[in-house]
């Protein structure tokens, strides 16, 4: 049960509002209760001590009644002439008188020593002389001892004095005679019912209200009503409330009485002692039965509790309608709650009251207004992880693409490198080639100019040749040697032109191999071929005209005698020659200083070869880092797509 209570917010809010209600209604009525408890336990003792405190002066008045009565008739004149007469008889009127209007049961009268001159209720005189004794000197002869000796009225205890009588109690009063002495004694039976009317007056006090005397020896002196008229000196009360009696003048108390039964009691004793000069005293208890006296109290109980049964249920009533109206709210806000930790973010709770405007009705809205935020949000967040999950896998594509072509790159970049090492050794190759290229152009050069020089002499020896005739034989055997020299050096020139020719074709091929860096290499190449081929049509020339000039030189020996005839020819083929010369030494400078040029730019290309072999090491090293990265780079992805497709495993399961 309490732990059904504890799961349910109604349950809790209806215990709260029983607990709520009833806390102060139980405090309230009990508050009420005990307070109502006090006040009339209080009147009730108040009542009681006050009956209690009537019936003490009712009994003393009329006991103070009787003595006084009794004073005055043993001091009349007629008591003192009659027993100077000895005319007992007279007085019976009077008695009687008395007996009826005071209730005395008897009156009687004793002499000095003792013995009974007459009983007003038997109405005859005694015979003092008789040895038989009359039963109320028994019980009077205690009486008339303490009168003769105080000469005073007194009164005795209530006793038995004959088996066959009822309990009874006496009055005495001395009779003095004219002379002033005391010559006899009245003594006065009093009727107990008279004081058994007073004490039974029950008016207003409810049906279990007693009000009784009790002797000192806790005997009763006067009867219950509860037990009839046999109480008399037969039930004793051995009550607390008894013996606190004839300790305090007035009391109250709540206890047990002789019946065992839980009372109120008020109690007082009646002072006989000082009011009336007895040698005893009896207590006076009034009570009255608790549930007689609570009995309106206890009504008030059951009116308190069947009010508080009506009052519990109106609470469960209202408690049950306010706990609906609060947890029925909580309840649809808890399950869509649960809903939403579900993944169905549609979840909102249903405004049966859309103006209400407790904190109830602003959590609801809000949270209607956050699923709809939230909502939102996660219709956001799928489609931004689609969109992940979708750029995640080109973006995984890419990077094995990137892996792959770095894979690529890098084996072209190896093969790249091996290739400028090549071109790097056939640069140093060509480098070799164009030093000696440059030797041999720089031999050319110097060939060119003895050429030069020798024309130059040709042609003073032409000049001569119109001084010294003679020497021409001699002139032209010296031409003709030249002219072989010259054409060893043609030839020379041919061949290195040739070779010139090959290295340009071989350099335009590794240029070609060398890719964007051997673009330059390729111009100069083309540039040397284009060198070699002039400098071969140049030696083509050359040697067709050292062809002629062997042919001149042969037919010098044989047409000598046409040397005047021919040296003009000769000087303007001179003059030609020089010219010749004079292009071939320029264009052999040319190709002399194109050597010096192609070895420098030899020698920056092998510069420039190593620079690209170490930058294609670092390319390569390069590479193959970024081709780690790659890797890392693709097993990254790799885990983020598969974070990707995690979250959008998780997200398509909820419900937007």
């Amino acid at each position: 049960m309490f732990r059904s209570i504890s799961k349910s917010i109604m349950a809790k809010l209806i215990v709260q509002f029983f607990v709520v209600g009833l806390i102060p209604l139980i405090g309230m009525g009990t508050l009420t209760y005990y307070l109502s408890k006090d006040a009339m336990e209080k009147e009730v003792f108040n009542h009681i001590a006050s009956v209690n405190s009537i019936k003490k002066v009712q009994i003393l008045e009329f006991l103070k009644d009787r003595m006084k009565n009794l004073t005055l008739l043993s001091r009349t004149q007629h008591i003192r002439t009659m027993l100077s007469n000895k005319t007992y008889q007279e007085m019976s009127p009077i008695f009687e008188y008395y007996m009826k209007v005071f209730g005395y049961n008897d009156i009687i009268l004793l002499n000095e020593n003792g013995q009974t001159l007459y009983s007003a209720a038997k109405n005859m005189e005694y015979d003092i002389d008789s040895d038989v004794k009359v039963e109320t000197e028994v019980a009077t002869r205690d009486l008339w001892e303490k009168i003769i000796k105080t000469d005073i009225p007194i009164m005795t205890d209530i006793i038995k004095y004959h088996k066959n009588t009822a309990p009874a109690l006496f009055m005495g009063a001395p009779v003095f005679a004219d002379t002033g002495e005391m010559n006899a004694v009245l003594i006065c039976q009093v009727n107990a019912t008279r004081i058994n009317v007073l004490i039974s007056e029950q008016t207003g006090m409810g049906d279990s209200r007693d009000t009784y005397i009790v002797g000192s020896d806790l005997l009763m002196r006067s009867r219950s009503r509860f037990l009839g008229n046999d109480t008399i000196l037969k039930q004793k009360v051995d009550t607390r409330t008894a013996k606190q009696a004839f300790k305090n003048e007035l009391g109250t108390e709540r206890g047990k009485d002789y019946r065992g039964i839980e009372v109120l009691s008020a109690y007082s004793h009646l002072g006989l002692t000082e009011k009336i000069g007895t040698d005893f005293d009896w207590a006076i208890i009034t009570k009255i039965d608790e549930n007689e006296a609570f009995a309106l109290l206890n009504k008030l109980k059951m009116n308190t509790f069947w009010g508080m049964v009506v009052f519990i249920f109106l609470v469960g009533i209202v408690g049950f309608i306010q706990s609906r109206m609060i947890a029925k709210p909580i309840n649809e806000l808890s399950y869509r709650i649960v809903m939403l930790n579900d993944g169905d973010f549609t979840a909102e709770v249903p405004l049966t009251h859309p103006n209400r405007s407790d904190e109830i009705g602003l959590l609801l809205r809000t949270f209607n207004d956050g699923s709809r935020k939230l909502r939102k949000q996660m219709k956001s967040l799928l489609d931004s992880t689609n969109l992940l999950v979708s750029s995640i896998t080109r973006i995984s594509t890419t990077a094995s693409q990137l892996a792959t072509s770095a894979s690529e790159t890098s084996s072209s970049i190896s093969e790249v490198t091996t290739t400028a090492e090549e071109v790097k050794q056939t640069s140093q190759v060509a480098s070799e080639k164009a030093d000696y290229v440059a030797r041999s152009a720089d031999a050319t050069t110097r060939i060119s100019y003895a050429g030069k020089q020798a024309t130059e002499n040709t042609m003073i020896g032409i000049e001569r040749i119109r001084e010294e005739m003679n020497n021409i034989a001699e002139s032209t055997v010296q031409l003709s040697s030249q002219t072989k020299s010259i054409e060893d050096i043609i030839n020379t020139v041919s061949d290195f032109a040739d070779q010139s020719n090959i290295l340009s074709v071989n350099a335009a091929i590794e240029a070609a191999k060398a890719g964007e860096h051997g673009k330059g290499f390729a111009v100069v190449a083309q540039e040397i071929k284009t060198l070699a081929n002039q400098s071969k049509e140049a030696t083509n020339q050359v040697r067709e005209i050292l062809e002629e000039i062997q042919k001149a030189t042969s037919t010098a020996v044989m047409a000598t005698e046409r040397g005047t005839k021919t040296v003009a020819e000769a000087v303007e083929l001179s003059e030609q020659s020089g010219d010749a010369i004079d292009r071939l030494t320029n264009r052999v400078t040319e190709s002399s200083e194109a050597a010096i040029q192609i070895t420098a730019s030899n020698q920056q290309q092998l510069s420039g070869m190593d620079q690209l072999a170490q930058a294609m090491e670092s390319i390569n090293d390069a590479t193959q880092q970024n081709l780690e990265g790659v890797k890392h780079l693709e097993d990254a992805i790799k885990g983020l797509e598969e974070t990707a497709q995690t979250v959008k495993s998780v997200t398509s399961s909820y419900k937007i």
